[in-house]
């Protein structure tokens, strides 16, 4: 068995810390766009489409409506590049673990369950995020990019990239996921999705909860939640 965790939402609370960067970055030129709206959006993509969805955006600007593809592209990225180096320093001072995302680690490792992290996010971010957190010492060694991959999620290629590595055939990993994105990704590998839908922070349903039961995901709302879904799956795995 190995349980393969997304990095950003999963196990590093940085997802709305991105959002609220984007919007804030996006403001700056002009762009209304809610945190909430870009975290419903842009979650779990991969930088290049993120850099397609952020050019579209931005082309709607006057200011771009002279300018040809190369040069739309071209400054999409570099805007791009300017919000994740914000990000980074946001994240630096304020950024935390996911609630309860520590002490799964502790019980996998307790239980001599392996794990790794696969993310559609680059290594840079990874490094500094995973130490920031704490987490990096449980994952050293064992933390995949989208960088070592032809093709990000949706794609299967970075999950089936990880469990490789790792010497473990896809139908006896588990992928947890909080984006439709990884939970495509881990279906198209063959693995066991499961699903991270925390509520949103006024209390309602998630907007993606619906969308992963859709595609055969196992929903969890907390992190005290995933252990026994873990545990299940192992189980279920060795009847099958």
């Amino acid at each position: 068995m190995l349980v393969i965790f997304d990095c950003d939402g999963v196990l590093v609370d940085s997802e709305i810390i991105s959002a609220q960067v984007s919007s804030d970055c996006l403001k700056e030129i002009g762009v209304e766009l809610s945190a909430e709206q870009i975290l419903e959006t842009y979650r779990g993509k991969s930088v290049a489409d993120c850099i397609r969805m952020i050019t579209e955006e931005l082309s709607k600007l006057d200011s771009w409506k002279a300018l040809n593809s190369a040069e739309k592209t071209e400054r999409g990225t570099q805007f791009w590049r300017h919000v994740q180096l914000q990000t980074l320093v946001v994240c630096e001072q304020h950024l935390e673990p996911v609630a309860g995302a520590i002490a799964v680690l502790d019980a996998l490792r307790e239980k001599q369950i392996p794990f790794c992290v696969a993310s559609n996010g680059k290594h840079e971010k990874m490094r500094m995020t995973l130490a920031k957190t704490g987490i990096m010492p449980y994952v050293q060694g064992r933390v995949f990019s989208f960088e070592d991959v032809t093709r990000g999620k949706p794609a299967p290629d970075l999950f089936l990239h990880a469990a490789k590595s790792l010497n473990v055939a896809a139908e006896q990993a588990i992928v947890v996921e909080d984006s439709l994105t990884g939970i495509q990704a881990a279906v198209a590998a063959g693995m066991r999705p499961l699903g991270y839908c925390p509520p949103n922070r006024d209390g309602s349903a998630n907007v993606l909860l619906q969308p992963m039961l859709a595609l055969g995901a196992e929903v969890f709302f907390a992190m005290e939640e995933l252990i026994p879904l873990i545990f299940k799956a192992q189980f279920t795995s060795k009847d099958d």
